[in-house]
């Protein structure tokens, strides 16, 4: 399954990673450095992983760690190894090979970090490798040893390069500096595998996890999609691309970028079986996920910041333009569906009026800049509390929508976001380049001759909304409001319950009659006018009230009983619904066909 690499291993780095204790979920590693450091080697574990921007600190979960020497009688020698900071060692001075070995917890089921237990081993290099400082330019080999027998038909699936492997995947691999030895992920299990060719380069996709995937469709879409993204920019930035997914059974879903993979988690439901109905809007946001990661392998894996320069893992990169590299993204990972033909105008229009509606919804996008955003999405975004939504705007969000106005506002003048994005691509193949903080205004205007600096003024430096309506306008586009009322509890009483099942709150919004009352995220509503409770006859009764009705609460803070008066005062949100309108002029048509097409 794996591509062969042929090198020289002299002045290597070997690391060796072993399927310890799936009951205890341990991986082990042993870091073997021929020539360590003779003032004492130093040595680190990553604190974040690129493309998930939060200190995670991975050292954390290093549960033991110890050196040694071997002598001339191949006795193992203690060397003291002490630690410097909360990811960092120190060995004792030797001038012999010196072998590290530690064990890593892994039991975190996400995309970033490392996961072990009777179903399935993943791991992601910033979790398990250290880094050896003074030789982060050598070479470096890796022996993934086979599993106990009870995992026996286990297969590994990674893009790093094979030395020898055996027919399931384990054995030696080898990368050519520690940078490129933590971006290959290792999905390790029963694997469904499928392969297939996108413009001639090999691809294939691996799904662990309880499924029934239709492995044809899924290979026969993704084919059409990468094909439509390696037209789009013209050229790929790999020679072969691994899709890694792990099927769930909740909700949790997500995905990381790397060079040539992408690990991926959905649910199951989200995957397409022979032979039965498709969740059709599932699997668009399957399709979307896959086309967004993809889309990284040009925009953010190589394009990519200059504070994303062979980053410092041990603190924060900062940068003001998360905006541009995951909210362009974003706006094209479902536009590319949409072009590839995988997808209807119609359902892409759904689609984007759900985001503009969860847009308009939030009103943290009144208080935080774009460009703010991105600056502290290390103590913001991935670490969201019951407040987020009124203080926080996703770059991610706002900056797909941004994107879309910067593409509409160029093709009214014959231009597009597509000529902005070839023509960092081409530069970026021409000269390495990469962008910095505040030439995105000058980029524009030199890959299409408009100055759109007034735009990103308002809507980037500053909190406007993006004129969606006005542009969208132009192309056929009606940016209808819906008189539809789906969460009332929200417009009533400005309140989030956990779940229709759950009357817990998760959210007061500003400025509500639940603020004005004095209720709180975690609050349990218990009874309503003396009546219990639950999500469900909640709603039906505010729903009957009038604005202005006083509405009696009991309800729990911790395990206090506690009183309050609501007053009902409906506060109506813009739901968005986009829709094509009837016999366009040719213009208009050619603007649209244009655009999605």
């Amino acid at each position: 399954m794996q591509k062969k690499f042929q090198a020289s291993i002299m002045q290597t780095i070997h690391y060796e990673v072993s399927l310890h204790s799936a009951n205890a979920h341990l991986f082990e590693v042993t870091c073997l450095i021929k020539e360590p450091d003779r003032n004492g080697q130093i040595v680190s574990l990553a604190a974040w992983i690129p493309g998930s921007y939060l200190i995670r600190d991975f050292a954390r979960h290093i549960i033991k760690i110890s050196a040694y020497i071997q002598d001339k009688n191949i006795n193992h020698k203690n060397v003291r190894i002490e630690k410097l900071d909360k990811h960092t060692w120190q060995c004792a001075p030797c001038d012999t090979p010196l072998t590290i070995k530690y064990q890593v917890y892994a039991f975190d089921m996400s995309v970033r970090t490392a996961y072990f237990d009777q179903e399935r081993a993943y791991f992601n290099g910033t979790s398990l490798f250290l880094k050896v400082h003074g030789a982060e330019n050598t070479p470096c080999e890796l022996k993934l040893t086979p599993p106990e027998k009870a995992f026996k038909h286990w297969q590994v699936a990674t893009a790093m390069p094979a030395v020898k492997t055996d027919q399931q995947g384990f054995g030696r691999y080898q990368a050519q500096h520690y940078a490129e030895l933590i971006d290959y992920p290792f999905e390790i299990s029963n694997l469904a595998v499928a392969e297939f060719k996108a413009a001639g380069i090999p691809h294939r996709i691996a799904i662990s996890g309880k499924h029934r995937a239709d492995l044809k469709r899924i290979s026969k879409d993704l084919k059409t999609l990468c094909e439509y993204h390696i037209k789009f920019f013209g050229t790929a930035p790999f020679k072969d691309y691994l899709f890694m997914l792990y099927a769930a059974g909740d909700h949790q879903y997500g995905g990381l970028e790397h060079s040539n993979s992408t690990s991926l988690i959905c649910p199951r439901a989200w995957l397409p079986v022979k032979d039965e109905t498709l969740d059709i809007e599932n699997y668009h946001q399957f399709l979307g996920l896959c086309s967004h990661e993809y889309f990284h392998a040009w925009h953010v894996k190589r394009i990519r910041p200059e504070a994303f320069d062979n980053p410092d893992l041990s603190s924060e990169a900062y940068t003001r333009l998360l905006w541009v590299f995951e909210g362009f993204t974003a706006y094209y990972d479902t536009l590319a569906v949409l072009r590839a033909g995988l997808m209807s105008r119609e359902d892409y229009l759904k689609s984007l009026s759900k985001d503009i509606t969860r847009y308009l919804g939030t009103p943290g996008r009144q208080l935080q800049r774009l460009d703010e955003s991105s600056f502290d999405s290390w103590i913001k975004l991935y670490r969201p509390d019951e407040n987020s939504p009124n203080t926080q705007i996703s770059y991610y969000l706002k900056g797909s929508l941004v994107a879309l106005a910067i593409d509409l506002s160029l093709r009214i003048k014959k231009h597009s976001l597509d000529d902005v994005m070839r023509a960092l691509w081409q530069r970026y193949q021409t000269s390495q380049q990469l962008l910095n903080e505040y030439e995105i205004d000058d980029l524009i205007f030199t890959a299409t001759g408009q100055n759109l600096s007034k735009l990103l003024d308002s809507t980037v430096r500053g909190t406007d909304d993006p004129p969606l309506k006005k542009l969208l306008a132009k192309f056929g586009i009606a940016f209808a409001s819906s008189d539809k009322s789906p969460n009332i509890l929200r417009e009533a009483l400005g309140i989030q319950l956990t779940s229709d099942n759950d009357p817990k709150i998760t959210t007061v919004f500003s400025d509500s009659p639940a603020e004005k009352a004095g209720l709180a995220a975690h609050d349990v509503l218990m009874a309503l006018d003396h009546i219990k409770l639950n999500a469900k006859n909640l709603k039906e009764i505010v729903g009957k009230k009038v604005d202005g009705a006083h509405l009696y609460l009991h309800f729990f803070r911790r395990d206090e009983l506690m009183t309050t008066t609501l007053i009902k005062a409906t506060q109506k949100l813009e739901h968005c619904n986009l829709v094509l309108k009837t016999k366009p002029d040719a213009e208009i048509a050619k603007r649209l066909n244009d655009w999605l097409s």
